[in-house]
């Protein structure tokens, strides 16, 4: 059970975005603006701050089965898998004169107006799922645009575990507001969730217009596009990428228990929604110490004993979910999962970071992203409410095959480049 929601020398686009390190003012209004990206299109995601209204009006309202809530989100998040499509649009043509500045303004203003029409949408699966789907089109756009400047400043500084840490840190603030928050929404009309959602997300505009202050000089770099076939061949061919693709995809590929565990806390523990805010609340602050003891530990021991470390105690920290009985229980096993889980999750962004080729920092690490978000909405989550929903399978056997599939993960770690896994958090990455 892995807990969520996804890097040297700067090149063209990155240095006229970011500036020079030696800057500290420059540097901190860049790194003010990757963190607010961060936060709003996490807070901001429907999964996240809508995640009991929406998955309560699925359930409750239009009377879905798991297997369809299920569905509904794997369509929802398309925009979420063709996220390497917008990086490489990020990085290659110019928004209003800038390569990341234009980008997060129209991107959240868009998101602002998807959020807010929710309130006069009608109440039925197909509008929401076009305005969903939407409404990530939106999101994505932010979310690419700061994962290419997050990598970029990982990189160069070797800072790569410190900002993974800082990113999933921001992650556990943000369930910490979420929960609570999501509870009290869940309760009252769906109008109060649209506006919530569009005041979250509306945040990225103005820090961005006082913050990102890019001059108006990029141009198209249509070279970019010209050499896609290049980039792409060349990210085939680094076996960093390719490799550490492959093991998101088969960690978060086990059964998902995201919304079987919905449908079983209301359904079977009869739990009300305010406290099931408060559940997503004691993740959240299960995430943030988790975060704290990987800061602590990435500089102490190399990559390869905190990811074998990490795949470990995330196949265990699902079988916590076996006693999952009543709302004391579920209290401390969401506290104890979000700080545990936390450690399978870290490592693996570390390891995204590193892997993740120069001069491709958008869309290298867009597509490992992706392939990571089709494991969980496409597949995981879908088959784990078939098995719950449609096969009846009860909720403790779908927690022994999502730790047992977790754990069979390790048997690929030893295929990974040695050299990546052996370097600590400091040391400045080799080209990979």
């Amino acid at each position: 059970m892995t807990v969520d929601a996804g890097a040297p020398e700067e090149t063209g686009a990155a240095h006229q975005t970011l500036g020079d390190a030696s800057h500290p003012p420059r540097f901190w209004r860049s790194a003010v603006v990757i963190a607010t990206g961060i936060f709003v299109t996490g807070l901001g995601w429907p999964g996240l701050i809508g995640r009991l209204p929406f998955g309560l009006l699925l359930k409750n309202t239009l009377s879905l089965p798991p297997e369809k809530v299920a569905a509904f989100w794997a369509v929802a998040t398309l925009a979420w898998y063709l996220k390497p499509l917008v990086g490489l649009v990020c990085d290659s043509i110019p928004l209003f004169g800038t390569r990341r500045r234009g980008y997060l303004i129209v991107g959240g203003i868009a998101a602002v107006i998807g959020w807010a029409a929710f309130a006069v949408i009608p109440r039925a699966y197909v509008p929401f799922l076009i305005l969903m789907t939407g409404l990530n089109v939106a999101l994505v756009v932010i979310s690419t645009t700061v994962g290419g400047m997050l990598v970029e400043e990982g990189q160069r500084l070797g800072a790569t575990g410190r900002l993974s840490a800082m990113r999933t840190g921001l992650e556990g603030v943000m369930s910490l507001a979420a929960g609570p928050l999501g509870g009290l929404l869940a309760a009252a009309p769906f109008a109060w969730t649209s506006g919530s959602g569009a005041l979250v997300v509306g945040l990225v505009v103005p820090v961005t217009l006082s913050l990102h202050r890019e001059p108006r000089r990029a141009v198209k770099d249509v070279a970019v596009w010209a050499a896609a076939g290049k980039q792409l061949r060349s990210i085939v061919r680094s076996r960093p990428m390719w490799m550490t693709s492959i093991l998101l995809f088969l960690v978060y590929l086990a059964p998902g228990l995201q919304t079987p565990l919905l449908f079983y806390q209301q359904d079977v523990l009869k739990l009300d929604v305010r406290y099931m805010g408060i559940l997503q609340f004691a993740g959240g602050a299960g995430v943030l110490g988790g975060s704290a003891v990987y800061l602590w530990l990435c500089r102490r021991l190399p990559l390869r004993l905190t990811l074998i470390g990490g795949i470990l105690v995330n196949a265990a920290s699902a079988l916590l979910y076996l006693a999952y009985r009543s709302s004391t229980a579920a209290l401390v096993i969401e506290t104890t999962v979000g700080f545990v889980g936390v450690m399978g999750t870290l490592p693996l962004y570390d390891l995204a970071v590193r892997a993740t080729p120069r001069g491709s920092e958008s869309f290298g690490y867009a597509l490992m992203m992706s392939v990571r978000n089709i494991a969980v909405f496409g597949v995981s989550d879908v088959v784990g409410s078939l098995l719950y929903g449609r096969f009846h399978l009860g909720f403790d056997k779908l927690v022994w095959i999502n730790a047992g599939s977790s754990a069979a993960v390790l048997l690929f770690v030893p295929f990974l480049p040695v050299a990546l896994l052996a370097s600590r958090e400091g040391k400045v990455q080799p080209e990979t």
